[in-house]
Parts: structure tokens; C-alpha cells; sequence
């Protein structure tokens, strides 16, 4: 598992988030940093994969250790299923560790044990850790949904820091929709919060699915990037991508521009009395594409994709529009 960018280590990240993370400013610098040296010692990453059935496979790892990630080479890195050993290889000089694997034919969730052979273990034990595996056919009908901000209520520095509470409805939402597609969490959050993710998906009552990560190259990238590149990769082996749910208006066009039922989950701060805000958010919906579903909750998303109901941007830009010119009258009083 290349991690494209890590040397540039977890400091920067958590200089980006205190910047760009409302949530943020309410936890210091140094909360933060402190969680990141209590959490991020050696640790073992694996990535979730989406793969056709009898299809071979690529299952990776990577070991990493400290604030700046560093790779931990030369450990023996094991993936098992069940009982049955899959595979080993030794980690090279940047800890990455993969195995080519043929899927199973049957679908299904196939869930992968990744450990470091018990023999090259250090006195702090590294802790095991699970990849899945998630054998789809081709035509299998897939929504892909964002993390935070989407399912999670809060922002990325309440999920570093712990006591992330999910959206109202979600997890219901979800659960009806996974009875007949698969749920693809599509993430901007660097990989080595992986393992958090999953937790806190299966403590909330998320439905199991992959959950794809970035790398912090990735993160720096940006998310709508990042998505745009992603989804363009799902699609060129599953063409029935069906929704996209995010809090971004880029993830949204991303989700669009790919030809996906985009929905919109908008978070607006109806406390703020600053006219020309509006009038930008206003301006950046009309730049999304017409097809564009917002919304302000989970309630309406399930209308979206249940009723068919149409959660239009017009609607919403209009109440933004109208918000502004009343703060302008109020002004001018």
C-alpha cells in the first residue's frame, strides 16, 4: 500500500484541519497533537477492496509508526481468512506489504485478518487489523456516501479527537438502502484512520461496505479531486453507480459530472448575519449542474431516493438569496 505523501507527516495534517475544520477551533493545537502521539504508534493499515468475483486481487498493508508515519520495513506481514493463512511477505523500506489474492467466485463480505507474524512482534504488540474484501458483480448496484459531515455530525478534528455522533437517520436511511445496493463509503479522511472509521461505522449501526481512504497526498489534493478520481476508477469495472451523498458542493459535482444521482447534504449556519455569505453559497449551488439534489437532512434523502421525490437547488439558493436581502433591509434600517 504506497502511501503517497506521508514523509511530509501527520503535523501537516493537523495544521490543515485546525485551519479548514470549524469543529477545529474548538479543540487546541496541541489536543490534537497530543491524540495524534497517544494514538499513531506502530501501527498496521489495510485497505478495503472492491472486486469482481474469481477476479485476482491486490491485498495490501503498511506498517507505520510515529508522528511522521514512517515506514517500519523488514516485519513479516501475514493475511488470513478464517483459519486459513492467504499469505506472507516482509515489509520493504517503506512498510508496504501485499499479497495477490484470487477472490472467491460466491459474493459476498470476505473479512481479512492483516497481523505481523507473532515472531516479529516488538515488546508494544502492533495491533491486528481487518481488511474487507467486498466480491461484487459487475452490475451490482452501488451508492457511494461520504463520511463526514454526511453520516458522521461533526467535522474531521471531533473524529481525531473522539465523541463523533452521527447525522439523525442515517444509519436507518442506509440500512433500507443496503437491503438492494452496496454501500461504498467514499472518504477524504487519510488512511490511517481506516480503523477508527470502521469502528465507528459498526458501534452506529452503519451497514457493513467498504470504506475507501485516501492518502495524505490525497487529502492535500483536495476532496473533489480526489473523488472525481476515485469514482472514475469504480466505474471501470462497475458501470451501475447509482447515488452520491456528500457535504461538499465540489464531492457534488464530482458525483454529477460521473453521472450519479448527486445529493447535496448542505450544513448552513442560520445564525450568521453576514449578507455576502449567503449571496456566495447562493452563487456556488447555481454553478452546480441542474441535477443536483440538496438537502439539510436524512429525512430527505430518503425521499430522494425512495419517492423519487426532487430536493431541487433552486429551492435552496432561493432561501439563501432571500435570508441576504433581508439582512441588507435590516442594515439599511
Amino acid at each position: 500500500m504506497k502511501v503517497t505523501g506521508t514523509r511530509r507527516g501527520c503535523l501537516l495534517l493537523v495544521a490543515v484541519v485546525c485551519l479548514c475544520s470549524p469543529a477545529a477551533a474548538r479543540a487546541s493545537f496541541a489536543d490534537l497533537l497530543k491524540h495524534l502521539k497517544d494514538r499513531l504508534g506502530p501501527v498496521l493499515l489495510a485497505r478495503d477492496v472492491l472486486v469482481e468475483p474469481g477476479e485476482e486481487v491486490t491485498l495490501a498493508a503498511g506498517l507505520r509508526s510515529g508522528l511522521r508515519l514512517t515506514g517500519e520495513a523488514g516485519r513479516r506481514i501475514q493475511f488470513h481468512l478464517g483459519e486459513r493463512r492467504l499469505g506472507q511477505t516482509t515489509g520493504d523500506r517503506d512498510g508496504n506489504a501485499a499479497i495477490r489474492w484470487t477472490a472467491p467466485e460466491t459474493c459476498g463480505d470476505y473479512f481479512v485478518r492483516v497481523r505481523v507474524k507473532p515472531d516479529d512482534q516488538p515488546e508494544r504488540k502492533i495491533q491486528d487489523t481487518q481488511l474487507l474484501v467486498a466480491v461484487r458483480k459487475a452490475d451490482t448496484p452501488l451508492v457511494v456516501v461520504d463520511l463526514d459531515k454526511t453520516v458522521v455530525a461533526s467535522g474531521f478534528a471531533r473524529v481525531l479527537l473522539g465523541g463523533a455522533k452521527p447525522m439523525a437517520g442515517a444509519n436507518l436511511v442506509l440500512q433500507r438502502l443496503a437491503k438492494t445496493r452496496t454501500i461504498v463509503y467514499l472518504t477524504h479522511r487519510p488512511d490511517f484512520l481506516g480503523p477508527k472509521s470502521k469502528r465507528w461505522l459498526a458501534e452506529n449501526r452503519f451497514p457493513t461496505g467498504p470504506v475507501l481512504t485516501s492518502t495524505l497526498g490525497g487529502f492535500l489534493k483536495g476532496s473533489g479531486d480526489y473523488k472525481t478520481d476515485r469514482i472514475a476508477a469504480i466505474k471501470r469495472t462497475y458501470r451501475n453507480l447509482a447515488a452520491g451523498i456528500g457535504d461538499k458542493i465540489s464531492d457534488a459535482r464530482a458525483y454529477a459530472e460521473q453521472g450519479l444521482v448527486s445529493i447535496l447534504i448542505l450544513h448552513v449556519d442560520w445564525s450568521e448575519d453576514d449578507a455576502e455569505d449567503y449571496e456566495k453559497l447562493a452563487a456556488e449551488l447555481a454553478a452546480l449542474p441542474q441535477t443536483v439534489h440538496v438537502v439539510t437532512n436524512w429525512s430527505d434523502v430518503a425521499a430522494v431516493l425512495f419517492e423519487q421525490a426532487v430536493r431541487s437547488k433552486e429551492a435552496m439558493e432561493k432561501r439563501l438569496r432571500d435570508v441576504a436581502r433581508s439582512l441588507r433591509r435590516r442594515r439599511k434600517d
